[in-house]
């Protein structure tokens, strides 16, 4: 095997003497480009005899502890491998360490020349930064004065002294004469520095050997017998042909050199082959030459391949899952210091829930707090699991402290977090404005736009004198994200009914940046607005791997419909999320069954688990429905003292209301809805519980401070605005009444029906201090004129039925023919429909009857079912249009496949003629 090698290298040597003897070849080229040179690993039988280097802590570890008087008793190349790697680490740090070494070589290496001491103390000298010194040591003038007796080493090095301006001795044509001389002396480094230049189209004097024989020649002088040094030596070619500087980029020779070192045991170079195949965009990837490098190089103590195999093994690519493997080689790394290996070994632990994981979770965590430079969100992580293992309440201190720590380190999720502590405490002088500073701090230095969302819930929900409306707004209106955000079955159903841009985008937006009741109502809007199947399913996918996604999406399903069915398909969905930890998952299958799944005992005790479970976790909505629907035998107080240490130590907000409802005491019940607030998800209907908690014990100026906090997620949704009205009309005080009255008009110009009736009752109750016939009126009026079509029929069969001299009055003042026309140059189905009937309804000519025709072809093809039977009969009767029987079948037909009743009594009437 040794004999082979040496010949291919011996045949290499003659060659280049005879080239420097006549010039066989031409001279060298002025090629643009690399030459392509196909040279290969010979093909041998291999056996492991290189020495594998040590890890680079290790390396510095060995060396600052060396005493710097007589070197070790190892192998001289060794040693001189280390100082070389110590110089490759840090040459000014381990400057005098190396030197030392360097000295001290030809103590246990005799045959060692002074010239190849003289080269690696200049090199160290460069490479340290110290030129100036160098050229004071005489070190340099020296090695040059030796040249031309010197090895083709130091030759080469004299030259490349000489040409960088290193040496005093400014003599271009000499230094390259040392450069050819070095390079007829076998040096791979003079070489491949002439081919170089001969490339960019420079003639060198005394050099003719054409770049792509240097390039063989010099690759040759590389390779050179098979010894412990070999593996350094191809490893070079290797990285000749991955650069492509001299020789052109060839990945797949690359690759080959690579495996032939690491088939000799360098496992640096087998990670250099598992990384080409991991890559594999240059080279034909073969999976399994991947993991038996990559396995080799990481028994080799190779921390960049233990780090990849864990990670392959932690999500199963390529080699089948085994987080027992995983654990196993990042641990390997992390022993040598690997630091992306401690936080993949951190992540590793925290998506688990092997037993101890937790433990080994929180010690990752704390061994990278400990770095000298640690990680912000390490200190965010370490707080979010402090919290998490105590209770926020109890927590709290612990958290801030971590999270201060993360803040300080320009961590964002720290950052966010210390703001919403803050806030918490916003009646504490200056902590309201520091959470304010640090949220902006989030918007102007880091760009979260996500923060302004927060900002908007800070001056609703947290400022210290009461709601600021007016910048929450602005904030509202900047984040593109309306105060009344929150998605139900009816608001994605007005969407889809009256399309709203912006609405749209923001629900997109919510959706697309992974917020998990936005993905529901996403999913839900595209399958109300009939979007194609492909988008369906997309989403449908996204609900289906996120369980917080499939809990709302399953409260969507039970708003839309009461049939046992479809219950019992959400609390399949919801018992899924459960099982995959869905926030509020188990409380809302809980929920489902105790009030309409009741009879199954099975589900029953299921229900008292999930909810005994979530209680225990600090849900107030568990502990309400325990308090509520668990039986006569269970009260509210039982449930208060069964978990007031849950409350205590991580109650949320609704455990925080249901708990200030079970004391007497004011100042503790002030105490419970201080937190409540603190940590409230600022909403409609947090705001209103809020509300209703303080006005349960006459804090009326609160109450109402809440209320108006309710008041500002009202806009545009007239049920909210009712719904506040009614617990105002509970308050026996004046102002309150007025309150109601206010919200009621709001809700009823909106066009909710319920506000409207009430409102009418008022105005109408002849002995009520509301009675006001003019003013009923002019609501119908006022509200009418706003409405929709379908709300303005609504309305008016209302009146009808019960207020007959009313609606008489409110149709004398709309005009519903202009109302309905404009409705149906808009696009309202409805509209065009009703228009068109008030078109037949008056017939001044045949075109009201054409026009009618027009409206309902329109109404019908956007799915109006009336019109559908409308058209059928103009259809049959000739009005506005050509008599069409088969048309006029064919919209009833239509219409009755639509559940028109109706039009299939049509149908029948049609067939019996026919017959």
């Amino acid at each position: 095997m040794t004999g082979r090698l040496r010949f291919s290298v011996l045949w290499i040597s003659h060659l280049s003497v005879a080239a420097g003897v006549v010039a066989i070849l031409g001279a060298a080229s002025a090629a643009a480009k690399p030459v392509a040179v196909e040279f290969l690993p010979p093909a041998i039988e291999l056996k492991p005899i290189c020495e594998q280097r040590s890890q680079d802590s290790d390396v510095v570890g060995r060396w600052l502890a060396w005493d710097r008087k007589a070197l070790p008793k190892q192998q001289p190349w060794l040693v001189l491998r280390e100082a070389q790697r110590l110089r490759d680490i840090d040459p000014q740090q381990y400057f005098p360490i190396i030197k030392r070494m360097i000295e001290l070589l030809p103590t246990i290496d005799p045959g060692m020349k002074a010239d190849d001491v003289a080269a690696e103390e200049i090199t160290l000298y460069l490479r340290a930064g110290k030129t100036d010194e160098l050229r004071q040591s005489k070190m340099v003038e020296q090695l040059i004065n030796r040249a031309e007796a010197n090895t083709p080493k130091s030759l080469y090095l004299a030259a490349e002294l000489m040409l960088d301006g290193v040496s005093a001795k400014q003599d271009e044509k000499k230094a390259l004469s040392y450069l050819v001389a070095a390079a007829y002396g076998g040096n791979p480094n003079a070489l491949l520095e002439l081919a170089k230049r001969n490339l960019e189209g420079q003639q060198i004097q005394g050099w003719s050997v054409d770049p792509s024989l240097a390039v063989t020649m010099a690759f040759g002088a590389m390779v050179g017998k098979l010894d412990n040094g070999i593996c350094d030596r191809v490893t070079r070619i290797a990285r000749e042909y991955e650069k492509g500087e001299v020789v052109a980029a060839d990945r797949r020779i690359s690759e080959a050199w690579l495996r032939f070192a690491a088939d000799l045991g360098d496992g640096n170079a087998a990670w250099n082959v598992a990384r080409y195949h991991l890559d594999s965009s240059e080279i034909t990837k073969d999976n399994n030459l991947l993991i038996h490098y990559l396995k080799f190089a990481a028994d080799k103590g190779v921390v960049a391949a233990q780090s990849e195999l864990g990670h392959l093994y932690e999500v199963g690519a390529i080699v089948p899952k085994d987080l027992a493997k995983s654990e196993y080689y990042y641990q390997l790394a992390v022993a040598a210091g690997h630091r992306n290996s401690l936080i993949k070994l951190a992540n590793l632990y925290e998506d688990t829930d092997q037993q101890g994981a937790r433990e080994k979770y929180r010690h990752a965590l704390n061994e990278l707090a400990a770095l000298p430079d640690p990680p912000g969100w390490t200190f965010a992580k370490l707080g979010n699991l402090a919290i998490e293992e105590s209770g926020y309440w109890r927590a709290e201190k612990t958290a801030t402290d971590f999270f201060e720590k993360g803040a300080e380190r320009r961590d964002m999720t720290s950052i966010r977090s210390l703001a919403l502590i803050r806030l918490q405490h916003s009646a504490t002088d200056g902590q309201f404005d520091e959470g304010i500073n640090l949220l902006l701090e989030l918007l102007d230095s880091y760009g979260r736009t996500d923060t302004m969302a927060d900002l908007r819930d800070a001056y609703l929900c947290h400022a210290p004198d009461g709601p600021q409306i007016e910048k929450a707004q602005y904030w509202s209106a900047n984040a593109k994200e309306a105060l009344n955000a929150g998605w139900s079955v009816k608001t994605i159903g007005d969407l889809v009914e009256h399309p709203s841009t912006a609405e749209t985008a923001s629900l997109q937006s919510g959706a697309l940046n992974g917020q998990s009741n936005f993905i529901a109502g996403y999913l839900w809007y595209l399958k109300t607005s009939k979007a194609t199947p492909e988008a369906i399913g997309e989403w449908e996918k996204r609900v289906a791997q996120n369980p917080d996604a499939k809990t709302a999406y399953a409260i969507l399903m039970l708003q839309a419909d009461d049939g046992v069915d479809n219950k019992k398909a959400a609390l399949k969905m919801l018992l899924e999320a459960a099982q995959a930890g869905g926030r509020g998952a188990k409380t809302a299958a809980a929920d489902l069954i105790l009030t309409s799944l009741g009879q199954d005992a099975k589900l029953v005790k299921t229900a008292g688990d999930f909810l005994h479970a979530d209680a225990a976790g600090g849900s107030g909505a568990a502990m309400q429905l325990l308090a509520t629907k668990s039986g006569p035998s269970t009260s509210a107080a039982d449930v208060y003292r069964e978990y007031s240490d849950a409350i205590e130590a991580r109650g949320d907000t609704e455990a925080m209301i249901f708990a200030a409802g079970q004391v007497s005491d004011v100042e503790q019940k002030r105490s419970y809805l201080a937190r409540a607030a603190g940590r409230i998800d600022c909403s409609f209907d947090t705001a209103l519980s809020m509300a209703s908690a303080y006005f349960s014990f006459n804090q009326a100026a609160d109450a109402v401070k809440w209320m108006t906090v309710a008041e500002a997620f009202s806009a545009g949704k007239p049920w909210r605005s009712r719904l506040l009205g009614e617990t105002f009309q509970r308050i026996p005080q004046p102002d309150m009444q007025t309150n109601a009255m206010r919200l009621f008009e709001v809700a009823a110009l909106g066009g909710d029906a319920k506000a409207q009736q009430y409102l009418l009752k008022a105005y109408l109750d002849a002995a009520g201090a509301n009675y006001s016939q003019e003013k009923a009126v002019d609501l119908m009026v006022a509200t009418i004129s706003k409405a929709s079509p379908a709300q303005i029929l609504d309305s008016l069969s209302r009146l009808e039925r019960s207020h007959k001299a009313i609606q008489q009055q409110v149709l004398a003042r709309v005009n519903l023919a202009t109302l309905f026309h404009d409705a149906a140059a808009a696009g309202d189905p409805v509209g065009m429909r009703e228009f068109g009937k008030l078109q037949l309804a008056r017939m001044d000519g045949p075109e009201d009857a054409v026009v009618a025709q027009d409206m309902f072809q329109k109404a019908a093809g956007k799915g109006d079912v009336e019109a559908m039977v409308l058209l059928s009969r103009n259809y049959a009767f000739g009005i506005g249009t050509t008599p069409s029987l088969s048309l006029a079948r064919t919209w009833l037909e239509k219409a009755a496949s639509l559940g028109n009743k109706e039009a299939k009594e049509m149908l029948v009437v049609m067939t019996m003629k026919a017959n």
